[in-house]
């Protein structure tokens, strides 16, 4: 299959590639390599990574605070609290 080199050094991978490699796009990362004449493109997996000090400053937000425990505050789940936290990185 051909793809065209895009002034900004972009190349569209053909669909069927994408399709058979199970890419998705904003999802999937691929690590680049150039050996013998050949580009490699080698799906790969990236973790999220929080800072140590981002995350015991989380853990310990989490553990002053039992779930509902202020009456009449609205009652929040730990999947909110890390999305708020998430906010704040």
């Amino acid at each position: 299959m051909l793809a065209k080199l895009t002034r900004g050094n972009q190349i569209t991978i053909p669909k069927e590639i994408i399709r058979r490699a199970h890419l998705r796009e904003g999802n999937d990362y691929v690590e680049v390599e150039y050996a013998d004449g050949i580009i490699h493109l080698r799906p790969v997996e990236v973790e999220a990574r929080i800072p140590p000090e981002a995350f015991e400053r989380f853990a310990r937000a989490v553990q002053r605070r039992e779930i509902g425990d202020v009456k009449g505050e609205k009652k929040e789940t730990v999947e909110n609290i890390i999305r708020r936290w998430g906010k704040r990185r």
